[in-house]
């Protein structure tokens, strides 16, 4: 707060218009010709938005809220797609949409702050944009590296996503390794933020093997990422209870209506 006041005073103090940016790093005060604004990490195939406020100073040295009508993107690298923010839009928010193909690198662009037919004499407001396309934008790490459950029972791993970048993004998690388990979640991580998520991995039949968990980005399998687990599936009392309700058939004929109340107990309640 006491860099924005210094900021605004400044910018009072030499009649110039300022932008404040909010998302996805927070900037306040910034002003024409100034140093490049470096928004972080984004992997490519990402959407990153960048949310202004309305409010600047006018020429007339008086605060205008709204100010700017529209925040517009301009000068993007090729391959690259944008969208500026509509009309009088509170907060402004445009979209820039990196390259599927892009390289790792840092690329520029330009912001810029509209007003509409220079409607309150603001003119318009440019700012430099930096941002670094890299494919590590995320790690995970799960928890249990051994996990033991029934067979027909699923055991459950804990994996933390860790989203450094910054762009929001959905991630699909699957796994390999057992044989007709195909089960997929996709979550939303949002930028700068880490989420826990439970993942089940089920095995129809009695196993010790090595589980592969991976988490790939929906905006480009180039994001991806893969832990090593283990899954020991032994036979349980449950699992046998549950194992009735398929093979009545060669049991005694005798100790049928005893198998099948054991099986209809078992879908009951376990």
């Amino acid at each position: 707060m006491k860099l924005l006041g210094v900021l605004i005073v400044l910018a009072v103090a030499v009649n110039a218009t300022y932008l404040n940016i909010d998302e996805p790093i927070e900037a306040k005060g910034m002003v024409e010709n100034s140093t490049p604004l470096n928004i972080g990490v984004a992997g490519p195939g990402q959407t990153v938005y960048i949310i202004a406020d309305r409010t600047t100073i006018g020429p007339d040295n008086q605060i205008h809220d709204p100010g700017w009508d529209k925040l517009a993107i301009a000068n993007i690298p090729e391959g690259w797609t944008a969208e500026d923010s509509p009309w009088y839009e509170t907060p402004m928010k445009a979209k820039i949409k990196i390259a599927p193909n892009a390289a790792d690198g840092v690329y520029s662009f330009k912001a810029v702050a509209v007003d509409e037919n220079n409607m309150k004499g603001l003119g318009n407001l440019t700012i430099d944009v930096n941002v670094t396309v890299s494919k590590n934008v995320f790690t995970i790490y799960v928890t249990p590296n051994e996990a033991e459950a029934g067979v027909g029972e699923p055991a459950i791993y804990y994996i933390d996503i860790d989203n450094a970048g910054a762009a929001s993004d959905t991630f699909s998690i699957t796994s390999r390794g057992v044989p007709a388990w195909r089960f997929r979640k996709d979550v939303l991580v949002p930028h700068a933020a880490r989420r826990t998520i439970p993942y089940e991995v089920l095995s129809n039949e009695e196993t010790d093997t090595e589980v592969y968990l991976n988490v790939t980005s929906l905006s480009s399998d180039k994001i991806s990422r893969e832990f090593k687990v283990r899954l020991k599936a032994t036979p349980s009392l449950i699992s046998d209870y549950k194992a009735t309700a398929h093979g009545l058939l060669i049991f005694p004929l005798v100790e049928n209506p005893i198998y099948s109340l054991i099986a209809f107990l078992s879908k009951l309640f376990l």
